[in-house]
């Protein structure tokens, strides 16, 4: 309103408001050679518009479609752009009554090389930072009393062929979100948080923004190579999304829904939790405003559609898709230990993520042409917000698990490139060791340095040999990056949140810690978040990246997260200038 007020100010006085030009893709940007995406000029604050010139290398740019969003803008968009290798400068020249305004952005194109893998299994564990990946390989493989040193390694962590530090950060912010992280892995781009594989633009609609390509069209325009999409979260939720969705918010559940099987790379393979937007809206739990059933029509397109592990396991086909709950699937802690009836429902057959990912390559691997298959832990950033880092910890042996057997495969099948890495991170950390007889919530039962002694994980284990949470003695761990909570030190068997609503409305509006933990027995934590934040956030912490076979070794030192998408390219021998 104000810049609004400020331009009409302008005007009324006879002095024109300088047009403010924006180009995308952003100057910086960096592309496959031939990696398609939508080229988009916007000039906001027009007044009296007279001439604009777009050229792309001294090259006039021929058609563009011009568009006037509002009175104040003209825009104009071309679909489907690409380059070729070597670097390249657009340059718009732009004139109205403010006078003339030029803008640049330079971008790179990479040009192709031979690769070694024709086969790609990309782990991402949603929120697995380097410290919750630490806190797994301490609770899986306890240290030796007798002598302080780890008593084995996570799989995800043993034999590798190489391996990196990942940075992130957004196109509009430092910090990140999952949307835009996994798809910077997905594209090579920055993209703003909450977005899809798409660049801002100055329309409300949520699905016309300018589009770039990611890994999965790319080898679905010029490869026979299959896609795979696998995730224990619900099924549109931001990673998968990632990989087969363009739209500028996550929420846009029903669209991500319909470009699964109605966008460009149509995977063969569709693994994912929550039904809730594949459903008719007419549907128990729905979500959808329409009647469309994938679940029906899915079939009509030659997909065999699951339900449960079993029906899992059973499967035989080249094209799978797969839905095991109506939203999340539940912990590793829920489905194999605790097995509580208020969490677990009606879905008592839920397949691990390691069934999920040799089912997937199994079905990939009909093809002979290769595939390129992306595995979701999505449940641990899930837990990791609510500070429940058991479930989030257990989570990661359940993907290790996964990881273990793709490794296996990888072994056998040396043209396979396994990876393993993460979106972002979560500020969770062990700092002590914890005597649960005292029960919970006791600050005199923590023990640092010397004191925290050695945990006993392990001493039991469970039927798929994971160990069990409760034991004697456990890790204190924490989180940075909170609201105001009870802190009991233990874990439960019921899930609950760690905050409740204040029960105020408007400015009031806050949440406070959750009495039932409090009630447990607790101490209770003065939060560094903003009142209205009721959980904990992601944080700006490098990430690992683990590579093993074929190609690994473009996965090196400190990448910046779009470097995963021309690393994984590079590995592949991907050409995306094919035709």
């Amino acid at each position: 309103m104000r810049k609004t007020l400020l331009t009409a100010a302008l005007l009324l006085s006879g002095v024109a408001a300088a047009a403010d030009l924006k180009v995308y893709p952003y100057d910086g940007a960096k592309f496959l050679a031939g990696q398609q995406f939508d080229l988009r000029v916007e000039a906001e604050n027009v007044t009296d518009f007279k001439d604009a010139t777009v050229t792309l290398d001294g090259r006039a740019v021929d058609g563009l479609i011009r568009t006037t969003t509002k009175p104040t803008s003209v825009e104009w968009t071309l679909r489907g752009l690409s380059v070729p290798a070597g670097t390249h400068e657009l340059k718009v020249n732009f004139t109205d009554a403010s006078g003339p305004k030029t803008a640049v952005a330079r971008w790179y194109a990479v040009p192709a090389t031979a690769g070694k893998a024709r086969k790609v299994i990309l782990f991402i564990g949603d929120g697995l930072g380097w410290n919750t990946v630490n806190a797994a390989q301490m609770v899986a493989h306890p240290f030796n009393p007798a002598n302080g040193n780890p008593t084995g390694k996570l799989a995800m962590m043993s034999d590798l062929s190489s391996m990196a530090s990942v940075t992130t950060s957004s196109f509009d912010s430092a910090l990140a979100d999952s949307a835009n992280t996994a798809s910077s892995i997905a594209t090579g781009q920055k993209i703003m948080v909450n977005a899809l594989n798409v660049y801002p633009d100055n329309t409300a609609d949520t699905l016309d923004n300018p589009r770039v390509e990611t890994i999965t069209e790319v080898l679905r325009r010029t490869t026979r190579a299959g896609v795979g999409i696998v995730s224990s979260a619900f099924g549109v939720d931001a990673t998968p999304a990632a990989f087969a969705a363009h739209t500028r918010r996550r929420g846009d559940y029903q669209a991500i829904a319909d470009q699964f099987f109605q966008g460009s790379v149509k995977p063969d393979v569709l693994l994912v939790g929550g039904s809730r937007d594949f459903i008719p809206s007419t549907a128990p739990g729905s979500r959808r405003k329409d009647s469309t059933d994938w679940i029906a029509d899915s079939q009509k397109l030659g997909y065999t559609f699951v339900s449960s592990a079993t029906e899992l396991n059973a499967a035989n086909t080249g094209k799978l898709f797969g839905l095991f709950n109506i939203d999340n699937i539940p912990s590793y802690l829920d489905r194999a230990q605790y097995r509580g009836a208020e969490t677990l429902k009606d879905f008592t057959d839920m397949p691990y993520l390691w069934d999920q990912t040799r089912k997937a390559v199994e079905t990939l691997d009909k093809n002979p042409d290769g595939f390129f298959l992306m595995v979701e832990a999505g449940m641990i950033d899930k837990y990791e917000h609510p500070l429940d880092w058991q479930r989030a910890v257990w989570d990661v042996l359940e993907l290790d698990r996964a990881v273990e057997w793709a490794k296996d495969y990888a072994k056998k099948n040396p043209d396979t490139l396994v990876l393993v890495t993460a979106d972002h991170a979560h500020s969770l950390s062990v700092y002590g060791g914890y005597d649960a007889a005292q029960g919970p919530g006791k600050r005199e039962a923590v023990g640092v340095y010397e004191a925290a002694g050695f945990p006993t994980y392990g001493d039991k284990r469970d039927a798929n040999g994971l160990p069990l949470p409760e034991t004697a003695r456990t890790y204190a761990v924490g989180f940075a990056a909170v609201p105001d909570y009870c802190e009991t030190y233990l874990g439960r068997r019921v899930f609950l949140d760690p905050t409740v609503s204040n029960g105020k409305t408007g400015a009031e509006a806050g949440y406070v810690p959750n009495p039932k933990i409090c009630e447990e027995g607790s101490v209770q934590r003065t939060g560094n978040l903003p009142p209205s934040s009721n959980q904990g956030v992601h944080t700006a912490d490098p990430l690992p990246l683990f590579a093993f076979g074929a190609g690994a070794e473009n996965f090196f030192g400190m990448m910046d997260q779009t470097d995963i998408f021309f690393s994984i390219a590079r590995a592949m021998g991907v050409d995306a200038s094919k035709k």
